[in-house]
């Protein structure tokens, strides 16, 4: 078990939380895909290589570790082919600890080594073609299928929202246990462009910077349901999510009431469908559609996403 997972169970116990991972589909030169029969699972099911995320590390970075930890191949990053965040990929290990998985799946690359299972972790590797994959849960067999279709943008969820028990439904319970202690949570910002181009933000009361709206995943929620969310509670817009930019994390931010978080952001491009711009009182103490000659000061985390999504905008050079 890692030290971050070590820690935090420690704090909470099996509690269902969600978690962040990385999982990587690695082909080798014929093409066939490598599964791993995990030592916690047994003879259940086959699965992909993968793990949890470590505070200050990327998924690319993860995925490329784990791989290595678990197979002993030297993986090259690819390709970015989704995030899968719905709540019914929410599992329980056979310790009894509750996850609800937010896992980032990348198509890889073998670059060097040779296989060797984990020692007390992996009882076996094997490869497999394409249509005589083994049986696997339906997060992996999602992944496989999403990944052999192609698409030239990640896949991510759609908004959902499902009940799901728990003594922790937000970070903000969570702060009640570990107070400010640094944690890894998954989140999810909307870029949101109107008809003229110009860029949805708003301006935190906390700090008084100007920003993405968007937050911290709620258990039950996809990341594309955050987004809606917190953009609604947030600036009072109405949103659909269309296209996942980007993911972006490895950074540490603390807030101005001393919590530390290591997010795990990813990055919507949104439709607006509804509502006005209006600050929420409480969070928002302003909210501004913005073009790109006219940009507040941003923060430079902030401002790398801004940038992005100006970039990703339909028409863009």
């Amino acid at each position: 078990m890692p030290d971050y997972l070590r820690w935090l169970r420690g704090q909470v116990g099996p509690a269902l939380l969600p978690l962040s991972y990385a999982t990587a589909i690695v082909q080798d030169t014929a093409g066939r895909v490598l599964f791993q029969r995990r030592a916690d699972f047994g003879a259940a099911w086959w699965g992909l290589p993968g793990g949890l995320l470590e505070p200050g590390e990327t998924p690319q970075a993860a995925a490329v570790r784990e791989v290595l930890e678990e197979t002993g191949l030297t993986v090259d990053v690819q390709r970015f082919t989704g995030v899968y965040s719905s709540p019914r990929y929410a599992v329980t290990y056979p310790n009894g600890d509750r996850a609800q998985q937010v896992t980032e799946c990348f198509a890889c690359r073998v670059v060097t080594g040779s296989l060797r299972p984990q020692p007390s972790e992996i009882l076996a590797l094997e490869f497999f073609e394409p249509g005589c994959f083994p049986p696997r849960p339906p997060w992996y067999a999602d992944m496989l299928d999403h990944w052999l279709r192609g698409a030239p943008a990640p896949y991510f969820d759609p908004p959902e929202l499902t009940a799901l028990a728990t003594p922790y439904p937000t970070l903000l319970a969570l702060r009640a246990v570990i107070g400010s202690a640094p944690v890894l949570w998954p989140g999810a910002a909307a870029a949101v462009l109107d008809e003229a181009g110009r860029i949805l933000l708003q301006q935190r009361a906390d700090n008084g910077q100007w920003g993405l709206p968007g937050g911290s995943l709620d258990v039950g929620e996809s990341l594309a349901q955050t987004v809606v969310r917190e953009t609604r509670e947030e600036t009072g817009v109405e949103v659909e999510p269309v296209r996942l930019i980007e993911s972006y994390s490895g950074h540490e931010i603390v807030f101005p009431n001393g919590h530390r978080l290591w997010p795990v952001g990813h990055l919507f491009a949104c439709r607006p469908t509804g509502g006005a711009p209006r600050p929420d009182g409480h969070e928002t103490q302003a909210v501004r559609f913005f073009a790109r000659h006219e940009l507040p000061p941003l923060p430079p985390h902030v401002r790398e996403r801004v940038d992005a999504a100006f970039k990703a905008a339909p028409g863009a050079r």
